[in-house]
């Protein structure tokens, strides 16, 4: 998976922005080797998802080592819109991808802008995928 630099302009239900919220939340804890508390709201979706497994384990499985590459902000006069902008470091699509279908699936119904900010250069980058 190659990581890239972008960002991706979400318009998710309440529930998923809440667990979005809440794995944003419980990415940037675990990286930095704090105590990761996981969300009532990630960890019943989680548990209903995958059970009898370890919350952790499968939040850890789903984020993979080191720093996550993104974050969770809210789109500036866009409403409940969320943006998942990734870092410097970036991250694989293929991945933000997957942390949606499985932590905030109403979202892949939605429509979604992705723009490569790693083209920046030219205006005409922005896609949107639906």
């Amino acid at each position: 998976m190659k990581r890239r630099q972008f960002r991706l302009t979400l318009e998710p239900t309440a529930e998923d922005a809440v667990r979005l919220a809440q794995l944003s939340r419980y990415a940037s804890n675990l990286s930095r080797g704090n105590a990761a508390d996981i969300g009532a709201a990630l960890g019943d979706h989680v548990g209903a998802l995958f059970p009898g497994r370890n919350r952790h384990a499968v939040l850890e499985s789903l984020l993979g080592k080191g720093e996550p590459g993104w974050s969770l902000v809210p789109a500036p006069g866009k409403g409940g819109a969320l943006v998942i902008e990734t870092t410097e470091a970036g991250a694989a699509v293929s991945a933000i991808a997957r942390i949606l279908e499985q932590i905030a699936p109403g979202t892949l119904v939605r429509p979604m802008i992705y723009e490569p900010l790693s083209l920046n250069n030219s205006g005409g980058h922005l896609r949107r995928l639906h």
